[in-house]
């Protein structure tokens, strides 16, 4: 293995995880720029591993959701696990088990700060979740993915609240006066397939907020999402 062998070996020690393919990490941890700036071509990166590590994190969380909270309906189930596969909160679970520094990737990347971008560090916790599966099985991944969360506050009514922040925020600057927010692209980063939006949002020609994401969409909710922490909106500031 060619990236960080103390810290990978730390993480996997930490879910008691012995052993593992070291192709499938390898390929989970390797961000498209390391092969490109090696033009090392049809090369595997996280991307493969990202999507089935995708669908392996949305099984498990329903299923830890589901039994964690027996009383919560199916809307506010979802609205939770929406959440909690965000960019934003994998990208605060892969800072905390340190991640980032056993992503490999190409020296331009990494001096624009990749190890620190929250679409980098969600895809790479994804594509973990998938090499796990994909080698050890779905009850390993399933036990270590619980075991993530479990430890990470989860503020159901927070993330209740705050599930729609566009609404959110356009209630309370109606509340305020009858100018609405503007949602603008700052920036667009990576190829035509596979971009990633910067977006601000703005308030009488101010900005109050900014989001990265993968689509335009939901770059917009997490500018928006920025500025209701920005401006301390509470749940009682909402018009009901």
């Amino acid at each position: 293995m060619s990236f960080a062998v103390k810290e990978i070996e730390n993480i996997l020690k930490r879910f008691k995880i012995k052993k593992i393919d070291e192709g499938l990490l390898s390929e989970a941890l390797t961000h498209p720029s390391f092969n490109f700036e090696r033009n090392i071509e049809n090369a595997p990166d996280y991307e493969r591993l990202e999507f089935l590590g995708d669908s392996v994190l949305r099984l498990a969380l329903s299923q830890y959701l589901f039994d964690k909270y027996p009383d919560y309906n199916e809307g506010k189930l979802t609205k939770i696990r929406s959440c909690l596969v965000s960019d934003e909160c994998l990208a605060k679970i892969a800072e905390e088990i340190q991640l980032g520094s056993c992503i490999q990737m190409g020296m331009h990347e990494e001096k624009d700060g990749g190890r620190k971008k929250e679409s980098i560090l969600a895809c790479a916790l994804e594509a973990f979740f998938g090499a796990i599966y994909k080698d050890l099985g779905y009850e390993i991944a399933r036990d270590v993915i619980c075991n993530l969360y479990s430890s990470f506050s989860i503020d159901t009514d927070n993330i209740l609240f705050s599930y729609n922040p566009k609404e959110v925020l356009q209630q309370y600057t109606q509340s305020l006066n009858k100018d609405l927010p503007v949602y603008k692209i700052i920036n667009e980063i990576g190829p035509a397939h596979k971009k990633t939006y910067e977006i601000a949002v703005l308030y009488q020609d101010k900005e109050i907020g900014r989001g990265q994401a993968k689509t335009k969409k939901e770059a917009e909710k997490m500018a928006a999402l920025d500025a209701i922490n920005a401006l301390n909106i509470k749940k009682d500031d909402k018009n009901e």
